[in-house]
Formats: C-alpha cells, sequence, structure tokens
C-alpha cells in the first residue's frame, strides 16, 4: 500500500498517537541504508552505525516526537552520528507503519537524516533520503533545501541551483532557500544574480559570516571592490578564523593593484588555514602560490626602495619553498603543485638577478611538469641574460611549440637572433610572432628594427605604420618611423614623423636633434636651431670626469 505524501498535512508535534498505531518498538542503533555513494563519501570512523539491529522488545513502545527532538538537538550539536541514529529510528519505525500518519513521520525523518548524512559527508546518501521525499512531494522545501546543499558538496551546482530556486518558489521568505540560492549562483559565477538572494539570507540572518563572504565574492565580480570590502570585512568579524575570507580579501586587492594590503590579507589566509575534512594531509596551494604572486608584484611596483623590492622578492621564494616543503615528492598528485611551486621560485629568483638559481628552479619545474610552457620561457629569459643565447632560442622556440598562441616566445626568440646579428632569423622569428597574434604592436615594431639593420627602409616603414596603428599614442614608435624615412632622406615625412613623436612626448631630446636635422635639409634653418637649442637643453648633462 502506498501513500502520496502530497496529500498529508501532519505535525508530529500534535500526534503522540503514532507509536501506537505503529505497534513497534525501537533500537537505538538501527541499521544504517546502503549506499554505495555514502560509503564512497565518509571517513570509516564518521560512519553511522551499520550493525543489525537486536531483536525488537514488542513490550517496549516509542514516542515519535521524542526522536525528533533528539535528533534535531544532536543536528544543533554537531553531532552526525547520534542524529543518523535518531532520525533512522523514526524512520524504521514509520516505513514498518501502514498509516497516513506514519508517512508523514517518514517525510521529517528522511529530511533530518539527510541532514545527519550532510554532516558526516555522506553527500549520495543524503541526496537519496532527500528524493525519497520529494519523489511523493516534489515543492517539499525543507528537501529541495538539503538536496541543493548536498549537490553543492559534490560540485553539481547547476542542479543544486534548480533545487534551490524550486524551494524559494515553495517557500519565498526562507533565508536557507536563498542563501543557498546565492551560494550555488556564486560557484557557477553568476555574481549578478547572487547579490539579492543573498541580500535576502542577510536580513533572515545578519550573523552570517558565509553569506557576507558570499556576497562580497559576488560584488568582486561585479568589480565594486568597496562593497566587496564592506562585506568582506564583516564576514571577518563575525567569523574570523575563516581562511577563505581572507583569500577573498586578498584576491579583491590583488585585482585593485593594492599589493601591500593583498599580501597582509594572504598572510592571513594562511595563518587560519584548516583543510576540509579528509584532506588533512593537503597543504594550501593555493594561498601559498597566490602569497608568492602578489609579493612579486609588490617588489615590482616598488620603484625607489631597492632594499625592500629585493625583501619583496626573497620572501616571495621562500613562500615557495615553504610549500615544497609541504608537498610529498613520491605522490603523483603533488606533481603538478611541485612544478607550479618552483616555478614561481624561480620567477622571484630571476627578478632578483639570481639567473643560475633560476635556470636550476626552472629545470626542476620543467621535469616535474614538461608541458609547463612558461617555464621554458621564463628559463630562455634567463639564459639570454647570461649570454648563453643558444640555449635561449632552443627554449623560446620550445616555448613557442607548447603555447603557440602566446606571441611573446617568438618575440624573444627574435632578440636574442637581433642580439648574435642574424636579422633574417630575427625577421623570420617576429613574423611567427605576428601569426601567434596579429594584434601585438611589440612584434611589428621590433621587426621594422631588423629590417632597418639590413637597409629595408620601406618594409620598416610598413610595420612602424603597423605597430602604431595598434598604439597609436605611442612617441618611440613615431619617432622610429621617422628615422626610417630620414635613412630614405624623405626630409618632409620624416620631419611630419618626428613632430607626432613630440606631440605625445615633448621631452625626448633626439626627436628634437632628429627634427632639427630634418627642417635644415628642408631649408628651415631657424626652425632647425631653435629645434637645436631645445635638443641640447633637454640632453642629459655630462658628467665632468
Amino acid at each position: 500500500m502506498r501513500f502520496d505524501l502530497r496529500s498529508l498535512r501532519f505535525s508530529l508535534t500534535s500526534s503522540l498517537a503514532l507509536s501506537a498505531a505503529c505497534g513497534l518498538a525501537v533500537s537505538a542503533n538501527a541499521q544504517q541504508p546502503k549506499s554505495a555513494g555514502a560509503a564512497a563519501n565518509a571517513k570509516a570512523d564518521a560512519k553511522p552505525d551499520t550493525a543489525a539491529a537486536p531483536a525488537a522488545d514488542a513490550s517496549t513502545q516509542v514516542n515519535p516526537q521524542e526522536m525528533l527532538d533528539k535528533g534535531d538537538a544532536a543536528i544543533k550539536a554537531g553531532d552526525f552520528k547520534a542524529a543518523y541514529a535518531a532520525y533512522n529510528d523514526l524512520a524504521t519505525v514509520a516505513e514498518k507503519a501502514a498509516s497516513p500518519d506514519a508517512f508523514a513521520a517518514l517525510v521529517k525523518a528522511y529530511n533530518g537524516r539527510g541532514n545527519a548524512l550532510i554532516g558526516l559527508r555522506q553527500y549520495e546518501a543524503a541526496v537519496d533520503d532527500f528524493r525519497k521525499v520529494l519523489d511523493s512531494d516534489p515543492n517539499n522545501a525543507a528537501a529541495l533545501i538539503g538536496r541543493g546543499k548536498a549537490r553543492l558538496e559534490l560540485n553539481q551546482a547547476d542542479t543544486a541551483l534548480k533545487d534551490f530556486q524550486d524551494a524559494a518558489k515553495a517557500d519565498q521568505n526562507n533565508g536557507d532557500a536563498q542563501f543557498g540560492l546565492g551560494k550555488a549562483y556564486v560557484n557557477l559565477g553568476h555574481s549578478d544574480e547572487a547579490i539579492q538572494p543573498l541580500t535576502q539570507a542577510i536580513a533572515a540572518d545578519p550573523k552570517n559570516a558565509e553569506a557576507y563572504r558570499l556576497r562580497g565574492t559576488a560584488y568582486a565580480g561585479q568589480v565594486k571592490n568597496k562593497e566587496a570590502i564592506d562585506d568582506l570585512n564583516k564576514a571577518v568579524e563575525l567569523n574570523p578564523d575563516d581562511h577563505e575570507t581572507y583569500f577573498t580579501l586578498g584576491m579583491v586587492h590583488m585585482r585593485a593593484e593594492e599589493f601591500k594590503e593583498a599580501v597582509d590579507e594572504l598572510a592571513k589566509a594562511i595563518e587560519h588555514y584548516k583543510p576540509k575534512p579528509g584532506h588533512e594531509d593537503d597543504p594550501y596551494v593555493q594561498g601559498y602560490l597566490t602569497l608568492s604572486s602578489a609579493r612579486i608584484e609588490l617588489g615590482k611596483k616598488t620603484k625607489d626602495d631597492d632594499a625592500a623590492r629585493k625583501a619583496d622578492y626573497k620572501a616571495a621564494a621562500e613562500d615557495c619553498d615553504k610549500l615544497l616543503k609541504k608537498l610529498n615528492d613520491k605522490n603523483p598528485a603533488h606533481a603538478q603543485v611541485r612544478a607550479a611551486a618552483l616555478y614561481s621560485r624561480g620567477v622571484a629568483e630571476r627578478m632578483l638577478g639570481n639567473y643560475g638559481d633560476a635556470v636550476k628552479s626552472f629545470s626542476q619545474a620543467i621535469e616535474a611538469n614538461p608541458e609547463l610552457g612558461d617555464a621554458y620561457f621564463r628559463r630562455g629569459i634567463c639564459f639570454h641574460n647570461l649570454g648563453e643565447e643558444k640555449m635561449a632560442i632552443a627554449d623560446f622556440q620550445q616555448a613557442a611549440h607548447i603555447t603557440y598562441d602566446d606571441p611573446r616566445c617568438n618575440l624573444w626568440e627574435g632578440f636574442t637572433y637581433a642580439k648574435l646579428g642574424e636579422y633574417n632569423d630575427a625577421i623570420r622569428a617576429y613574423g611567427d610572432a605576428i601569426a601567434a597574434s596579429d594584434r601585438y604592436a611589440p612584434a611589428y615594431a621590433n621587426r621594422a628594427l631588423a629590417y632597418m639593420m639590413l637597409g629595408e627602409y620601406s618594409k620598416a616603414v610598413n610595420d612602424y605604420d603597423s605597430a602604431i596603428r595598434l598604439t597609436p599614442a605611442e612617441a618611440k614608435y613615431y619617432f622610429q618611423r621617422g628615422v626610417a624615412y630620414e635613412m630614405q632622406r624623405d626630409w618632409k615625412r620624416a620631419s611630419e614623423s618626428f613632430a607626432t613623436a613630440l606631440q605625445f612626448d615633448n621631452k625626448n631630446s633626439e626627436a628634437y636633434s632628429h627634427m632639427s636635422t630634418a627642417m635644415q635639409n628642408l631649408g628651415k634653418n631657424d626652425l632647425a636651431a631653435e629645434y637645436r637649442k631645445k635638443a641640447d637643453e633637454l640632453a642629459p648633462k655630462k658628467v665632468a670626469k
């Protein structure tokens, strides 16, 4: 006999007669439902007792409300094993009965047991319990919210979103439904849609730190940094031990190029880091690598304090060393992390000018991950600076092979060939950079320089024109094009190009000097004298020996 739970309107608080109707006794160690998903998602010591229940004492009567209260109290206390046992006892009673009252009790039991299973990290088993309710009552808000929570933990944000949407339709004032809806939107990257439900969730529970953190994340996704930081600071105030909030604050400051603040928040994230249950041996990879990156950017931004800049780069390398010490070299799962940490350390060493150390770090990163194109690229730059041009060229070519759409690899290959005086090969490499990205102005400008070295001035002018179209406010490209015209003795066009260069940079002494020469060749001696005087005023002063 099957009852439709949608037709029932039952409250356990007003029906203490259920035990008499059922006529059953219940063991405190009721049997756990068998679920392959449950076994896969929980630690051995976190599973409910799966031993078969002892034979029931027919003389013992049970009070379903007491079971429900016991389960609710255990959930509130975080004792999910005890909660599971209490709700399971209630389910056992209700499953063996055949009355509308019993099936209504079963709804409470399945919802409670599903929430206990979430606490025990048996998410698939929890989904199964909530499904049992929803099969008969598709609009049961509690079951929809519970299944949505479990699906979020299973990284099924799209299906979780549907559950929370349905729950919100069933009960628009349910703060848990609004919170879950906002969380699912954030997980899916839908920042715009997350704000309203999270705002409703905060109104329902002003002490919900996670809701503030998630809304702060959503504001950050909209590039509303002030609102994001306000919400995240409120989340810290409510829960000062949540490392995710500090990390999110660090990322907001990173995007705003407030690197000092980013470093401070990311350091706090590492300090407060607590791995998820079952991942106690996993280091905080994201925290260490992001902190190292923030320190490197802080060092780049520090212009006038060489000691402070070097200290930032040194600290960035040390962050990577701390992470590397936490990795297990024999664990294949750590190979990619090891490669990323070694790469980041190499970047910091390169910024310190320790090219030899950087080459070692990049080489170790490549050994851990041979497909890490950036490691070849950065190692190539170190070889270039060490005077090992052939090694540099090989690395740039390998990097270009791996990251075929990154024009920087071919650009640096061209730099290195030009350094060797091999301008035809440089032209080919710059052409490869343009093939990778035809909107990469430095490739056109540097190919133009190579053409200049070969005396092919018309081709140089064409490339400078391309660079100017892509970056029309770059003074040096107008100046260099003027030099190309000058080499062709086209003084009118040369003067026009120098004049435009001076429009964008009126402190360029070389442009004034070349303009003077052009004016003189055009027979405008008075103007030539004026430009010569200006060039002399702006020229770097010679230091007396």
